[in-house]
C-alpha cells in the first residue's frame, strides 16, 4: 500500500531550535529537567509526540513529548507575540486527538489524559520580562481580571450554589470556563541566569545568537553568522552541532535574520499607514461635531472598523507578530 504523505506548506522552515532539539533525546531531557526541576537520567523515559508533519492555522510545533503522566510543550520566539495561548490551545487540542480514541470520548468513564505544561522561550530585542504568565482568558473580550481562579477540584456545583441561585449567575462566578496559562520564559543575557547554567544547550545557543548580533551591527550578515559559527566551535560552543550542521546553521541564520528585518520594515510601513486613516477618521468626526463617537473609537476597535467603513477609508490591518 502507498504511504500517505501529508503536504506541509514549505515556506514554514524549521529554526535552529528546533533542528537543536528534534532529534536529540539527551538534549531534550536536559531541557525538561532545566525547566521542571526533576533529575531524569534515561532519555527513554521521554517520548516525543512533535506536531512535526502539520502546520495548524499557518504555525509549526516546536518540541512536544510525554515523561511519567505530564505532556510538555514547548516553543522557541524571537518577537513578541501575546496570542501564543491561543496558538498552544490548538497544539493540545492536536495533541490529545492523537493521544485519545474518538470511541472513548461517549464511553461512560472519565478518559484519563496526561497533565500540560506550555513553555515560551523568548530571546527576541524587544524588551519583556524574565518571566511571565499569558493566559488564554487574557484575549477575551470580557475581562476576569481580578476574580479568583478555581480550586481545580472540580466540586459539582450543587454543592457550591443553592436551587434558588441562577444558571446566569452560576456562569458568572465560574468564568471562565476555558482557560490555559503559559510561562514565558526570556533567555536573554543577564535574564534566568540559575537556570541557563542548568541547561548548558540553551545557554550556548543563547551565546551563538547573542555573537550572531552583535557582529550584525559590524559587518555583512553573512560575514557576521559565518564568524559568529567558527567561533562558536573554536572554543567548544556546540561545537558538535554546529560541525555537522555548519552549512544549514548558516543557511538558516542568515533566513532568520532577512525574514526578520524585512518584517519589521513591513509592520512599520503598516503603522504609518494605519496612523493616517485614524488621523484621517478623526478630522472627518470633528468637522461633523460627532464628539461622543471619536470618543467611542479611541476605546472600542470594532466601532472604530465600523466608523472606516461609514466614511470609505480602506483599512490596512497591521500584520502580526510571531515572536
Amino acid at each position: 500500500m502507498e504511504e500517505k504523505r501529508v503536504h506541509v506548506n514549505e515556506k514554514y522552515k524549521d529554526s535552529i531550535f528546533c533542528i537543536l532539539y528534534q532529534d536529540d533525546k539527551e538534549r531534550q531531557l536536559e531541557l525538561y529537567n532545566s525547566v521542571s526541576g526533576k533529575n531524569y537520567t534515561n532519555a527513554d523515559d521521554l517520548q516525543v509526540v512533535t506536531l512535526k508533519h502539520a502546520i495548524y492555522m499557518g504555525m509549526k510545533n516546536d518540541l512536544a513529548f510525554l515523561i511519567a503522566d505530564d505532556l510538555h510543550l514547548y516553543e522557541h520566539q524571537s518577537t513578541v507575540n501575546p496570542n501564543m495561548s491561543l496558538r498552544l490551545l490548538h497544539y493540545i487540542s492536536k495533541e490529545y486527538e492523537g493521544l485519545v480514541e474518538s470511541r472513548k470520548l461517549y464511553g461512560k468513564e472519565a478518559v484519563e489524559l496526561p497533565t500540560p505544561y506550555f513553555v515560551v522561550f523568548y530571546n527576541g530585542t524587544t524588551k519583556y520580562p524574565e518571566r511571565k504568565i499569558l493566559r488564554l482568558s487574557d484575549l477575551y473580550k470580557a475581562s476576569y481580571e481580578g476574580k479568583a481562579e478555581s480550586d481545580g477540584n472540580g466540586v459539582k456545583v450543587e454543592d457550591q450554589s443553592s436551587d434558588s441561585e441562577k444558571i446566569g449567575d452560576i456562569l458568572e462566578k465560574e468564568s471562565p470556563f476555558l482557560e490555559l496559562k503559559v510561562l514565558v520564559v526570556n533567555i536573554n543575557p543577564g535574564q534566568n541566569k540559575e537556570f541557563l547554567k542548568e541547561c548548558t544547550t540553551l545557554q550556548e545557543y543563547m551565546e551563538y545568537v547573542v555573537r550572531v548580533r552583535r557582529y550584525r551591527a559590524k559587518m555583512e550578515l553573512e560575514q557576521a553568522v559565518n564568524r559568529a559559527v567558527d567561533e562558536c566551535i573554536k572554543e567548544g560552543i556546540l561545537e558538535d552541532f554546529l560541525r555537522k550542521n555548519k552549512a544549514e546553521v548558516v543557511a538558516m541564520s542568515i533566513f532568520e535574520y532577512n525574514e526578520k528585518e524585512v518584517m519589521d520594515y513591513i509592520r512599520e510601513e503598516e503603522r504609518e499607514i494605519m496612523r493616517d486613516q485614524v488621523n484621517h477618521l478623526c478630522r472627518l468626526l470633528l468637522n461633523e461635531k460627532r464628539y461622543d463617537d471619536l470618543e467611542r473609537s479611541t476605546r472600542d476597535r470594532d466601532y472604530q472598523e465600523q466608523l472606516f467603513k461609514e466614511y470609505g477609508i480602506d483599512i490596512v490591518c497591521e500584520g502580526e507578530e510571531t515572536f
